[in-house]
């Protein structure tokens, strides 16, 4: 599968690596509470910060990309 963002070296297609923090209760807790905050206040002009504050604590990595970049990872085409 080759994509625009992937390098390709000597034949060898390299892609991005991201880790994944594994949900611990501590990181649960945390961005259940953004989430519920974000229903609960409803504000539509913050929201889309913190999603990424959201994203940002559970994968730092995919928070640094661009937020096209980030969707193409997540949303690759067949």
């Amino acid at each position: 599968m080759s994509s625009p963002n992937n390098v390709v070296i000597d034949g060898v297609v390299y892609v991005p690596q991201h880790e994944i923090k594994p949900l611990s209760d501590e990181l649960t807790q945390d961005v259940l509470k953004q989430l519920v905050s974000m229903r609960y206040f409803n504000e539509q002009h913050k929201m889309k910060r913190q999603a990424w504050d959201i994203i940002n604590k559970i994968s730092p990595s995919v928070a640094k990309l661009s937020e096209e970049d980030a969707y193409k990872l997540f949303h690759q085409e067949d």
